[in-house]
């Protein structure tokens, strides 16, 4: 307690010391205040000082108070804190719900506080902005607070040096007073320094001169004793009145004379003269005013240069610092000079660096590689520029960039250094988020895509050089659709966070861990065994221990996950220089760990080989055939109970050069890996548009309605309402003949935007028909809805719906769904009569399979 007390008093005191309390306003502070409030976009900003019963307002926006007890003040929190001060809402904080600057005007919410904390710790106030309601600052407004607040401090500390400085100057008039009366027995001295003496009668105001005052002045005597209007003569005219009126004055009132005025000489040249007299009664009874002339032009020209370059030093934002030359060893060249920068970066006072040398600012990650450059050039006395991480007095690291400059004395020897620094630690910090997000992920932290491929391109030139080789693990988490579609997308980035941890705890820091993308990572491990058969073995120990890594489920918000990975392996050596090749085949045996079942780990073997090229081939294949039209659509009848035809499902086949009629079984998954299922899509809905619009002329298939299967990525797309409006404009189609089968895919993501396309054409008489009911994530909340036509139940439960009693049980939900839902219900894959009687037993009367009809050309219909 005593230790507060007495920490609190020497506050008092520093504050007391300054002399600002109850001051009139002034625009300096009044401009941070009302600049505080618009960048934190609040309507009260004040600068607070603190006292021992009050807090006293030297600026205020948004708020009439002049002051108001210390008790009731946020800004006593404020000083009492190192860190900015912030209440959210004061309503929700006891010690401030009940202030009555919350309950009464200005009814208060919202308060930010910055300490202003003198160079010497001080708090005297705050720097504060308010609000009436609740919110938050942005770090943006916080940091351009805590400048502000800064910027108040040094308006405190540079009033109260202003006030220091104008009491020199009136010491100093003191001073040149007295001297002014010792002048008569400084005489010889000034003619020696030259300066003239003279005397003048106050009765008659003629003047004696010694020779050195018809010098200063550039005339001729002509009698011992002259007028004092030759010499008046030759002050510069906008000088000559004030000269007169001091002269007068000085006479009347019997007081000393000191005045500095500009004289013009015969030949024009402008010089700058001070004058100082006294008066004295001489031997013979008359006043007399006696006193000095000094040719002061040179010096005022080094006063102004020396005041102008102080001037400009202590403004400067750069860090100016001046040391001694010697000594070079330790403990190092002594500090001589500091401006007021590097007070204010660094934390120490003026007084508490001169004398010490700079090594005082190094630290642990000060580079001992540019110290030792900076040495070498200073050894050598040259300049030199360097990039340093330095410390300030609280500890903390900050990054100067320094020019450093020999200053040499009159004879070229070397006596001082100047450093010119800047702080560029935002630039540093900038360039670093700048590589973290070029080259890393933003939400495990891990080296990204891009970072991965640079260093892999780098492994594959070394194993060209040396005799190493490496491994690709590539690995695929299984099911983590499913995960972001029942828990969330947060669940999911928590898991990805969580996985790469334990990834990079799997392997040396040497390794890389990336993540690849969604949710695919990368492992790559260098120099490993020259011998395939040991690298493999090395590949396989680190991915058996990242298939052990994921045993322990996950902890996600509450939730316990369990998450298995399928992991590919691709080894490379100095054969090995495509990388992308490299991907490719660790892609592959990835993929082939999932088709074995998931959790397992596959190596890349030649027979993956050939299905890549395989697969290649018929990309190449498929986008050609795209491009000649290679396609043409089969048309499967759907009838109703009573076999009458009620519509047909567009198949779309492919017509391939050397195999024939191709399946969509085939060609689809092709299609939607590679993107080209969008081109597909448009070119099916034109094509069955087309013979919509013929059919709408044929009386024996006019009233027939065409389904056509839209994909998740098709339907997706932004504008495909707008191109599917377009086609059945541009075809003439019905729109009401027109179904878009759509898949369960499509629905559980945003739903929203779901439901307003479906509006959106349903609106223009387009139906829709669920299909593949039943295997996915079937949600009654969503179905209820959607702008459905009818459910289409899976073949896959039509199929056994005879021997299963799960797909029979399902097939008779989907149905009662549906009448329930008002909703049309239709079975796909009927073959038999027994499947179509068990159906039509349950209340499904529209069917479609090869019982009616296989799929068949338009013409054949």
């Amino acid at each position: 307690m005593d230790m507060q007390h007495s920490a609190e008093l020497a506050r008092l005191a520093a504050l007391k010391s300054f002399q600002i309390l109850d001051t009139p306003p002034e625009p300096e502070f009044d401009r941070l205040t009302q600049f505080a409030a618009r960048i934190c976009e609040t309507p009260i900003a004040t600068i607070t000082l603190v006292d021992e019963k009050r807090q006293w307002f030297k600026s205020a926006v948004g708020l009439d108070l002049p002051e108001t007890d210390r008790t009731i003040s946020f800004c006593t929190h404020t000083i009492n804190s190192q860190q900015p001060f912030v209440i959210a809402d004061a309503l929700n904080f006891p010690e401030f719900s009940q202030n009555p600057l919350v309950t009464g005007a200005p009814h208060l919410r919202f308060y930010a506080g910055i300490p202003l904390r003198t160079s010497d710790g001080y708090a005297l106030g705050a720097m504060a902005v308010m609000d009436t309601v609740p919110r938050k600052l942005t770090p943006v407004q916080q940091t351009a607070l805590e400048m502000l607040g800064e910027q108040a401090v040094v308006h405190i500390e540079l009033r109260r040096r202003r006030k220091e400085l104008e009491k020199m100057a009136a010491e100093r008039d003191q001073i040149n007073a007295a001297l002014s009366r010792q002048a008569e027995h400084l005489r010889q001295a000034q003619r020696i320094a030259g300066v003239g003496s003279w005397s003048m009668d106050a009765a008659t105001w003629r003047i004696t001169c010694s020779d050195e005052i018809y010098r200063i002045f550039g005339v001729s005597q002509v009698n011992q004793t002259e007028e004092c209007d030759s010499f008046i003569a030759c002050v510069h005219p906008e000088d000559s009145e004030r000269v007169l009126t001091e002269i007068r004055v000085s006479l009347h009132e019997r007081t000393p004379l000191d005045i500095e005025h500009r004289i013009v000489r015969q030949n024009g040249d402008v010089r700058h003269v001070h004058a100082r007299a006294e008066h004295h009664v001489d031997a013979n009874g008359q006043h007399m005013l006696s006193g000095t002339v000094q040719d002061v032009t040179e010096q005022r020209r080094s006063q102004e240069r020396l005041h102008l370059l102080n001037t400009c030093i202590a403004r400067l934002n750069d860090i100016i610092m001046i040391t001694e030359a010697e000594p070079f060893e330790e403990p190092g060249p002594r500090i001589v000079f500091v401006n007021q920068a590097f007070e204010q970066r660094t934390g120490y006072r003026q007084e508490e660096v001169l004398g010490r040398s700079p090594r005082m600012l190094q630290g642990p990650k000060t580079q001992r590689a540019e110290l030792d450059r900076i040495r070498t050039a200073l050894a050598r006395k040259e300049p030199v520029s360097a990039e340093l991480i330095n410390y300030t007095k609280a500890g903390n690291e900050f990054w100067l960039e320094l020019d450093i400059v020999p200053i040499t004395n009159g004879t070229g020897e070397v006596t001082h250094y100047a450093a010119i620094e800047r702080d560029i630690t935002q630039r540093k910090s900038n360039e670093q988020e700048i590589e973290r997000l070029a080259f890393y992920d933003p939400l495990t932290g891990l080296p990204n895509r891009r970072l991965l491929l640079d260093r892999l391109q780098h492994a594959l030139a070394l194993a060209a050089r040396n005799r190493h080789s490496g491994a690709l693990l590539f690995i695929d988490l299984d099911n983590f659709k499913a995960l972001n579609d029942t828990l969330g997308h947060d669940k999911g980035d928590l898991l990805l966070q969580q996985i790469a941890l334990r990834l990079a705890a799997c392997v040396r820091k040497s390794n890389t861990v990336a993540r690849f993308g969604g949710d695919e990572f990368v492992v790559m491990l260098e120099e490993l065994s020259v011998k395939p058969r040991i690298a493999a073995a090395q590949a396989e120990f680190v991915a058996e221990k990242v298939l052990a890594s994921f045993h322990d489920p996950f902890q996600l918000g509450g939730y316990d996950y369990h998450s298995t990975p399928s992991i590919g392996v691709a080894l490379f050596n100095k054969q090995d220089n495509n990388l992308e090749e490299l991907l490719k085949r660790a892609d592959l045996a990835m993929y082939q760990a999932k088709a074995s079942g998931r959790n397992a780990i596959r190596f890349f073997d030649p027979e993956m080989q050939a299905i890549i090229t395989a697969r290649v081939n018929l990309e190449r294949e498929f986008r050609k055939s795209l491009q000649l039209s290679e396609f043409v659509l089969h048309y499967q009848p759907q009838t109703d109970g009573l076999g009458h035809v009620i519509g047909v499902e567009a198949l779309v086949r492919w017509r391939h050069p050397r195999q024939g009629l191709v399946f969509p079984q085939v060609f689809i998954p092709l299609a939607e890996e590679t993107g080209l299922i969008m081109r597909l899509g448009q070119w099916v809905l034109e094509t069955a548009c087309k013979q919509l619009a013929a059919w709408a002329n044929q009386p024996a298939v006019s009233d027939v309605s065409i389904a056509v299967n839209v994909s998740a990525r098709q339907f997706r797309h932004p504008e495909f309402v707008d191109q599917a409006l377009a086609v059945i404009k541009q075809t003439g189609a019905d729109p009401r003949r027109l179904k878009l089968e759509l898949t369960e895919s499509v629905l559980v993501e945003n739903l929203e935007d779901t439901i307003a396309k479906m509006s959106t054409l349903k609106a223009h008489g387009v139906g829709f028909s669920l299909d593949d009911f039943g295997t996915g994530y079937s949600s009654l909340s969503y179905l209820k809805r959607l702008p459905l036509d009818q459910l289409k139940i899976d073949q896959s439960f039509v199929r056994d719906v005879l021997t299963d009693a799960n797909d029979a049980a399902i097939a008779r939900t989907i149905v009662a769904l549906g009448q329930t839902l008002g909703l049309e219900v239709i079975a796909e894959g009927v073959e038999t009569e027994d499947q179509r009687d068990f159906l039509a037993e349950f209340g499904c009367h529209a069917y479609q399979g090869n019982l009616f009809s296989r799929p068949l050309p338009a013409e054949q219909l």
